[in-house]
C-alpha cells in the first residue's frame, strides 16, 4: 500500500487550492498570458499541474494540519522571481505570501517547504546563497527546505562546497536545503513517446516489420536536424558556423532572430548594441578574441534576412517543452546537433532537448555542458563513440569544446550520401536502444511524484 502524503495550501477559493507563493492580494487568474495581460510581469508560480492529481496526496488547507506536511510550491519561470532575488520580483516572493501561522509550523519543523522546478534545471549557487540568508532572517532552519529541480549536475556540489566552507551550527549536514533532481524533463519526453505508441503517429518504432529493410534501402535527403528556438549566443554560434560552412542549405536547421516594428523577437536573447546587432562580448568566451569570431558575427544580416527559418512548426514561439515532435524530419536525415540551454553557464545542467533525437532513432552530438553525455549515459543511455568523437565533452573551456564541435560536425558532413548511410546504420543498435529506454521511462511518469516524495520525506 502506498504511503500518503498531506499537502497543505494557504488559499481555497471557488472550490480549488490556489497554488502556493500566488499573491494574496490578487484574484486568482488561470493562466500565465491573462496573468502577464493584467500585471505585466510574469507569474512566480505554476496554476496547478497535473503532478498533483494523485490518489496518495491529501490536500488540505494550512490551518486544518499541525504537522507532518508539505507545502508545495510550483516554480514557474526563473528561481529568482519566485525567492525575490530578482528586484522588481520582491514583494512577489514566495516568503512575503505565505501565512504567518503556517511559516511558524515550519519554522517548529512541522512541515517542509518543497519548491517543485520539475522542467527548470538551471539554478546557480548564487541563488541558493541568497535563500540561505532569506531562510536565516526567518528564522527557519535550511532543513526545512527541500528544492527539485530537473537535471543540473554542478550546483549541488557546488552548495555543499560552499555549506564546508562556512563554520556555523547553520551548514552542519544536517542543516542544509535538500537538492533533488527530478529528471521530469526525460520522463516527460519518454512519455510523448509512451503515450502515442498505439498509433505511433509522430515516430517510428523498432518493432515495425520491415521497417529497417525499407529504410535501409532509402538513402536520406538530408544530412542533420538542428532545431533552435531561443537564441542565445552560443545557439547563434553554431547557426553562424553551419553557415560559414556551407551547411544551413538542405538541412532542416530553425531559427528566428528577426524584428518586428523596431521590437525585438522574444525569441531572440542576443545581447545586441544599439544598432541591433550582437555585441562581441558575449562570444569571447565561445569563439574567442578572432576574426572566426568577428566573420561570425558579421554574419547576422545575411542569417536576418533568412530569419525565421523554420522546419516543421511555423511559429516558434509555440513550440516548447513537452510535445511538439514531427517525425518527418528526423525520417529524411541522418543526426541531430542539439543546441542544448547551457553551453558557457556557470552550471552544468540539461533539459529536455537532450532526449528529442533519441525519440526518432538519431544520432546525436551535443552543444551543451560539459559532462552531457556523461550524465545521461549514468541513466542507461547510450552515446556513439567511436562513430563520433566524443572528446568534446570532457573539455571545460567552451572555446575549446566549440572548436571539438566544429571540427566534428564538419567531418562527419564531409561524408559522402553512402558513407553517411552506412555511417547511420552502423549505429542502428544504439538508437534502438534509446528509444527502448527512454519508452521505459515514459511508461513510469505516473510513479515520479511519488518517489520524489518518498525520497523527500
Amino acid at each position: 500500500m502506498k504511503k500518503r502524503f498531506t499537502f497543505v495550501y494557504d488559499r481555497f477559493e471557488n472550490g480549488k487550492f490556489i497554488p502556493n507563493g500566488y499573491p494574496e492580494k490578487y484574484v486568482f487568474i488561470h493562466t500565465p498570458e491573462e496573468y502577464f495581460a493584467k500585471f505585466k510581469i510574469e507569474p512566480t508560480v505554476h496554476f496547478q499541474s497535473d503532478f498533483f492529481n494523485k490518489p496518495f496526496i491529501d490536500s488540505k488547507l494550512s490551518n486544518e494540519v499541525d504537522e507532518n506536511f508539505i507545502y508545495p510550491v510550483e516554480q514557474y519561470s526563473a528561481v529568482e522571481k519566485l525567492l525575490g532575488e530578482e528586484k522588481r520580483y520582491k514583494k512577489y516572493t514566495l516568503f512575503n505570501q505565505i501565512k504567518e501561522s503556517t511559516l511558524n509550523k515550519i519554522r517548529k519543523k512541522k512541515g517542509k517547504i518543497v519548491i517543485f522546478a520539475l522542467e527548470e534545471s538551471r539554478i546557480e549557487l548564487r541563488s541558493f546563497i541568497f535563500l540561505h540568508k532569506k531562510l536565516k532572517f526567518l528564522g527557519v532552519c535550511p532543513s526545512s527546505v527541500v528544492y527539485i529541480t530537473g537535471h543540473n549536475w554542478s550546483v549541488i556540489d557546488d552548495y555543499h562546497k560552499w555549506c564546508d566552507l562556512k563554520n556555523e551550527e547553520l551548514f552542519r549536514d544536517d542543516s542544509r536545503i535538500k537538492i533533488v533532481n527530478s529528471h521530469a524533463q526525460l520522463y516527460l519526453k519518454g512519455h510523448d513517446l509512451y503515450r502515442s505508441s498505439r498509433s505511433r503517429e509522430d515516430f517510428q518504432s523498432p518493432t515495425t516489420v520491415g521497417l529497417e529493410d525499407v529504410m535501409k534501402k532509402e538513402k536520406r535527403p538530408h544530412q542533420f536536424v538542428c532545431f533552435n528556438r531561443r537564441i542565445r549566443p552560443p545557439r547563434y554560434a553554431m547557426i553562424a558556423m553551419l553557415h560559414n560552412n556551407n551547411l544551413l542549405k538542405n538541412n532542416f536547421v530553425s531559427f528566428s532572430i528577426e524584428t518586428k516594428n523596431n521590437i525585438i523577437n522574444q525569441l531572440n536573447c542576443l545581447d545586441t548594441d544599439e544598432n541591433g546587432k550582437p555585441r562581441m562580448d558575449s562570444f569571447l568566451r565561445i569563439l574567442g578574441n578572432t576574426k572566426l569570431c568577428k566573420k561570425y558575427i558579421s554574419y547576422f544580416d545575411e542569417l536576418l534576412e533568412m530569419s525565421p527559418l523554420t522546419v516543421d512548426y511555423e511559429d516558434l514561439t509555440k513550440v516548447m517543452g513537452p510535445g511538439h515532435e514531427n517525425r518527418e524530419p528526423y525520417l529524411n536525415s541522418y543526426f541531430s546537433i542539439v543546441t542544448e540551454t547551457p553551453f558557457n553557464d556557470k552550471t552544468y545542467f540539461s533539459t529536455e532537448k537532450i532526449y528529442r533525437p533519441m525519440l526518432h532513432f538519431h544520432p546525436f552530438i551535443v552543444q551543451g555542458a560539459p559532462f552531457t553525455l556523461a550524465k545521461i549515459k549514468e541513466l542507461g543511455f547510450k552515446t556513439f563513440h567511436p562513430h563520433i568523437d566524443e572528446s568534446y565533452d570532457e573539455v571545460i573551456s567552451p572555446f575549446v569544446r566549440m572548436q571539438k564541435l566544429t571540427r566534428e560536425i564538419k567531418r562527419i558532413c564531409g561524408m559522402s550520401v553512402d558513407e553517411m548511410h552506412k555511417w547511420y546504420y552502423d549505429q542502428l543498435d544504439i538508437v534502438v536502444h534509446n528509444q527502448n529506454l527512454l519508452y521505459r521511462y515514459g511508461k513510469e511518469k505516473h510513479n515520479l511524484i511519488y518517489k520524489l516524495l518518498k525520497e523527500i520525506s
